[in-house]
């Protein structure tokens, strides 16, 4: 066996190293908070397993699956058809299809919004907001009640006074749900509020074609083609600029058309 020189260390083949074996040592302060975790695991694990069997009787509880249903807020739309569409009979309370039953109610063409409400323990509320009157959209001499977005509605009337497009180019007949022109709706709003804050008059009356857009009727003698709500700050500015320069009773009689924006005619 060879021996090793003095002051040098003595080398150990790794091969023969073994474990020190043995058991941890805690202080008691961290036992217990071991102990008190262990508790409380098994604790909630139990609570787990003995409220489970209730819960799934409660779940299942017909006591708590939709039983009944109110329809609120319909005056032109069919309450029935709502309940249908909604298909909500027999569901969970707790489990409730509103999202869908909201989506396919929200298709009738009549219907703004909706929203589902729970009453517990078994009803359920559906609260539609149906679209209002706003104006009318004649074709021919019938005249058709459209809500703001231009959504043709039933026999509901708008209030005293309120706005009519003319439209000479459509030959069909509109039924409750249709859409006519929504850009010529909403222009239509827009010069109701514009031209008397910047002309200082009201307009007349509005006119509607396919190939030229909206045109509106001046209380002062003339007409103005406006076409499309596209720069319509700017389209104003112009007609504001002409009136100015030619005076309203030079204008009277003629067409202004402002479609072109950067030419616009006078005829």
């Amino acid at each position: 066996m060879p021996l090793h020189s003095p002051g040098r260390g003595v080398h150990l083949d790794p091969s023969r190293r073994r474990p020190i074996e043995g058991e941890v040592m805690m202080d008691e302060a961290t036992a217990r908070r071991l102990r008190r975790i262990r508790f409380r695991r098994v604790a909630i694990a139990a609570a787990v397993i003995s409220v489970l069997p209730i819960a799934v009787t409660v779940y299942l509880s017909p006591t708590f699956r939709v039983g009944d249903i109110e329809v609120l807020g319909t005056a032109q739309v069919d309450a029935a058809q709502v309940e249908q569409l909604a298909s909500l009979e027999g569901d969970s309370m707790f489990r409730l299809g509103s999202d869908g039953a909201e989506q396919r109610i929200g298709y009738l063409p009549l219907v703004e919004s909706v929203t589902i409400e729970r009453r517990w323990p078994n009803t359920v509320r559906i609260v539609v907001r149906e679209r209002q009157p706003w104006g009318y959209w004649q074709v021919g001499e019938r005249k058709y009640v459209i809500d703001s977005e231009g959504i043709v509605l039933g026999d509901l009337p708008p209030t005293e006074g309120a706005p009519s497009v003319k439209d000479l180019t459509n030959p069909l007949r509109l039924v409750p749900g249709d859409q006519v022109d929504r850009d010529a709706v909403a222009l239509t709003r827009l010069l109701l509020q514009r031209v008397p804050e910047v002309l200082a008059w009201s307009p007349v009356g509005f006119e509607y074609t396919t190939d030229k857009g909206l045109a509106l009727l001046a209380d002062v003698g003339y007409r103005v083609v406006i076409g499309d709500s596209q720069n319509i700050e700017y389209k104003l500015a112009v007609w504001k600029k002409i009136e100015e320069s030619l005076g309203r009773t030079a204008m009277s009689g003629h067409v202004l058309d402002l479609r072109f924006e950067n030419r616009p005619a006078f005829q």
